[in-house]
């Protein structure tokens, strides 16, 4: 990776914290075990299963497109508390795609490449705040409250008082993560994390005031981390995660948001793999519409949406899972 040094037109963006040098694959793993995560690398190393949630695995990273081992796949099933193995393809005719994959991939990545609307709103968010890298004890100190309100827009329950400080001590000793911030004087109007793991980057998570969102504190992090990562760093990609596909998520707006970024929204298929029990519940297309008919009973319980989207996407109950990104261009 080449190392271009400052970007002019982020300014400053390193007087605090310096840029994280990133890890390897295989280091990265070391980290996941250390943080008492679950994960195993495959015998090639190209790409790992980490924990998404409790009992699932997800392919790392969500780009890897190469051979998946069947023979290991099988193997990570049969470790006690695993029930199943998630990943990315490409969609078929008979399996279409059923969610979207935002990877950035310009080596020019520069505001004037974006959209009208998406100029104006780095700006915006540029001359609103101070955007550059964050120590992890700024963070700790003052990064609650993006969370608290990040998690009340999407209607989940508040974070627990040391949910941020236990999120940065996982991440603190090792090298491949970086966070930036957003500042309006000594409040941290949003923060975004990143992990960099080989020669490609993964935004992590993004979280931000509810009243400062008006200014668009996440337009300029965002813009001023890829425009770092791509151009200063060189790297091929940063990720930024993929749609959801659970019921019920209304994943249009940052569908449209991550577009505008210049982040390429890719159709992929997220298959699963699943433990021979868990398949018993899940696989057989009557299963589906009980799981859904659970799930509107009773929508406080997230365990039961989840459910219900997994049946609907192993059993093929799915219709048109991507309608909703068929809307202008933004």
């Amino acid at each position: 990776m080449s190392q271009a040094g400052p970007i002019d037109d982020l300014g400053d963006f390193a007087a605090v914290a310096k840029p994280a040098p990133g890890g390897t694959l295989k280091e990265y793993v070391a980290y996941e075990h250390a943080a008492g995560l679950r994960a195993f690398l495959a015998p090639d190393e190209t790409h790992v299963w980490i924990q998404e949630a409790r009992g699932v695995l997800g392919c790392f990273p969500l780009e890897y497109g190469g051979p998946l081992d069947a023979r290991f796949m099988r193997h990570v099933l049969r470790q006690p508390g695993i029930w199943m193995l998630t990943y990315l393809v490409a969609g078929t005719e008979s399996q279409p795609a059923n969610c979207v994959d935002y990877v950035c991939r310009r080596p020019n990545y520069h505001l004037e490449s974006l959209s009208p609307r998406a100029r104006r709103d780095i700006r915006r968010g540029l001359r609103s705040f101070q955007v550059r890298l964050c120590t992890w004890d700024e963070v700790a100190e003052h990064g609650y409250p993006a969370q608290a309100d990040t998690r009340a827009r999407h209607g989940r329950p508040p974070p627990p008082p040391d949910d941020v400080r236990t999120f940065v001590e996982r991440r603190r000793p090792f090298p491949h993560f970086e966070v930036w911030g957003a500042w309006d004087g000594d409040a941290l109007a949003a923060w975004m994390s990143v992990a960099k793991v080989d020669n490609w980057a993964l935004i992590e998570k993004a979280p931000s005031r509810t009243a400062a969102r008006r200014n668009c504190p996440n337009n300029a992090l965002l813009y001023a981390a890829t425009r770092h990562l791509l151009v200063a760093e060189g790297r091929a990609f940063v990720s930024n995660g993929r749609s959801s596909t659970l019921l019920g998520v209304r994943n249009r707006p940052l569908h449209r948001f991550k577009a505008r970024m210049g982040y390429e929204p890719v159709p992929r298929r997220r298959a699963f793999a699943l433990h021979w029990l868990l398949g018993l519940v899940m696989k057989p297309r009557a299963a589906a519409p009980a799981w859904e008919a659970l799930a509107e009973l009773l929508p406080r319980v997230p365990a039961l949406r989840k459910a219900a989207a997994l049946a609907r996407l192993v059993s093929g109950r799915e219709g048109a899972p991507l309608a909703w990104t068929k809307t202008p261009k933004p």
